[in-house]
């Protein structure tokens, strides 16, 4: 249960990062912004794998 809190969490830092990235004036703090939520929904997808029983 706590790793599918964890992937809800990374998700929403994700969806904030992108909503601060369209934002901004500033371009490479948009590149940066956009980064960091390209890393978090990698880690939100990772638990969720990790969370799902292996195929039978």
């Amino acid at each position: 249960m706590d790793q599918i809190r964890d992937s809800i969490y990374y998700e929403q830092l994700a969806r904030v990062a992108r909503l601060k990235a369209n934002a901004t004036d500033d371009p490479f703090l948009a590149l940066r912004l956009r980064e960091a939520a390209v890393k978090h929904e990698r880690k939100a997808r990772k638990l969720k794998r990790a969370e799902q029983p292996p195929p039978a």
